[in-house]
């Protein structure tokens, strides 16, 4: 893959079941339960890998794993780990604080599991603060009202809305509910988007079937709060590597060079805190 525009993928994953049986969930399916590496990836400006390991306690291997690979391979750039949300609030504190062993690492998502009217999570939440740590949210639809409360409560918390809020469908009716949800995280002003996962969701790459979900998230978030991630390999099941980044350039071919800078490469680096 070639392209002008400088792009760093915000959401990647890198995973080794030939050596490492962290990932339980992924052995029905034989097209991912496979070793997928950095050299897997076609070169772009850098990697923000996010924890996808499903085997308990796992992520604390997982990071040092991706630490070593880092130090031999330039990649990830940033690493975002996770917690086991049932754990006690002392011992989420004192995993947060061996990922953050590796410089690389930026913060965490919880795939699931996590109330957001817990105690601990507005805890979890302020201590992230406290370290300018980023918490990747999980919000599906049926998960924004539930989060509003506690996103209110933690002001100084940098959340990014993964997978675009998580579309359930392309009828016009899931389509405004969506963005009826996705309008209310947008709402406040520590929540940026990451515009990914749609592959999955919607299991294409048509540039013109992605254009809504991509330009509803431009325009309620606005350029300076987004960016784009592949969420490879796990979007593989809907095109290749290529045809996406294709989908994003040309979705985004309106948009001033500065723009589509932003939304490639500028905001993904300050929100990271990459190198470059």
């Amino acid at each position: 893959m070639t392209t002008d525009l400088e792009f760093v993928d915000t959401q990647v994953h890198y995973w080794q079941p030939s050596a490492n049986d962290w990932y339980p969930t992924l052995r029905s399916r034989p097209a991912l339960y496979r070793d997928i590496l950095p050299g897997d990836f076609p070169p772009v400006a850098g990697h923000v890998h996010v924890s996808a390991v499903t085997a308990p306690r796992a992520f604390l291997d997982e990071t040092r794993w991706l630490d070593r690979m880092r130090h031999d391979t330039g990649l990830p750039t940033a690493i975002v780990g996770t917690i086991d949300p049932a754990a006690s609030f002392e011992m989420i504190e004192a995993d947060l604080l061996a990922q953050a062993e590796s410089p690389a690492f930026r913060g965490i998502r919880v795939f699931s599991g996590l109330d957001p009217a817990a105690d601990t999570t507005l805890e979890l939440f302020r201590l992230l603060a406290e370290h300018d740590w980023i918490f990747d949210l999980i919000a599906r639809l049926a998960d924004v009202a539930s989060y509003l409360p506690v996103i209110e409560k933690s002001p100084g918390t940098t959340f990014v809305l993964e997978h675009a809020g998580w579309p359930d469908g392309e009828e016009p009716g899931q389509f405004r509910q969506w963005r009826e949800g996705i309008a209310r995280l947008a709402a406040f002003e520590n929540i940026d988007c990451k515009i990914s996962g749609l592959g999955m969701a919607l299991g294409t790459m048509d540039p013109q079937r992605l254009r809504p979900w991509v330009e509803t998230c431009l325009e309620l978030f606005g350029v300076d709060r987004c960016f784009f991630g592949s969420n490879f390999p796990v979007d593989s099941v809907a095109g290749t590597y290529a045809e996406l980044i294709t989908a994003y350039r040309e979705i985004t071919a309106p948009l001033s060079e500065g723009d589509r800078h932003k939304v490639f490469a500028a905001n993904a680096r300050r929100r990271y805190r990459l190198p470059g």
